[in-house]
């Protein structure tokens, strides 16, 4: 298996206003030292939101706190002080095997499921696909980790998905959780939608390439505990199926907190 990667407030502040950055992730040094005026970051804050001495935005640290950092200057660069929430948000119990679908897709599903809050994600190389796929510079030169990156802001959390690359499905089944509730989604095997049927804590979804699995995968399936489900009379796309069939299991494993803005 190739690894690709690895809230209470203390006192009230002002919210950021609407228009500015979901949140913007950043490390342990860099709450401390700030931001240089040529980082990305920088620019879309001064650039794009307009914020100047004074302005708010949502800040976190990769897999820790979120807090409200007020800009304090901006130069020689971008500091800011900042009130962290006393509790983190928690991990969603949830991990997904995506056959690996054309780099087009594979943006959108690494970007959306890290906004859903996936735990983990298992690409595979699955029998059906294209081997040409891993050439692309997603893949190879690492673009994968901005997509995951925006989509966690995009959420307004720092809980960055762990993403795995595998070379077959065989492999992403190895090492799973054997009390999760596990589910793949199959339009031609699926006796109906999804359902829990025994209490779990935590869910794995399978899904397969853009043209479906195969019958040897589907078996590897399904000795692996899997069962089979459909999400209605309409061929999704992968990224679709992939969100709305984890969003599914994460509301019937009840494993969503209720919305805590951050200032509260």
């Amino acid at each position: 298996m190739q690894a690709l990667a690895p809230f209470p407030l203390a006192s009230p502040v002002r919210p950021p206003t609407l228009g500015e950055v979901n949140l913007v992730l950043i490390s342990p040094e860099e709450a401390k030292a700030g931001l240089p005026l040529n980082d990305a970051r920088t620019r879309h804050l001064r650039e794009t939101v307009g914020l100047a001495v004074g302005g708010t935005f949502h800040v976190g640290i990769e897999h820790g706190l979120r807090g409200i950092a007020t800009i304090t200057a901006l130069t020689p660069q971008l500091t800011f002080a900042v009130t962290w929430e006393k509790s983190p948000q928690a991990r969603l119990p949830l991990t997904v095997l995506i056959g690996l679908p054309r780099p087009q897709t594979a943006k959108k599903v690494l970007h959306d499921l890290a906004s859903l809050g996936a735990a983990r994600l298992i690409f595979f190389e699955s029998e059906k696909g294209d081997p040409g796929y891993l050439t692309s510079s997603l893949w190879k030169d690492g673009e994968w980790r901005e997509h995951i990156r925006k989509g966690t802001e995009q959420a307004c959390s720092t809980l960055i998905p762990e993403v795995t690359r595998v070379g077959s499905l065989a492999e992403a089944l190895v090492g799973l959780d054997a009390s999760a509730w596990k589910l793949a989604l199959d339009p031609y095997e699926a006796p109906g939608t999804p359902e829990i049927s025994a209490p779990a804590r935590a869910a794995v979804l399978a899904i397969g390439p853009e043209r479906g699995f195969s019958d040897g995968e589907r078996r590897a399936l399904r000795a692996a505990g899997f069962a089979f489900a459909h999400l209605g009379d309409r061929i999704l796309r992968v990224e679709a199926a992939a969100l709305v069939g984890g969003a599914l299991m994460l509301a019937q494993l009840r494993a969503w907190e209720k919305h805590r803005p951050v200032e509260s």
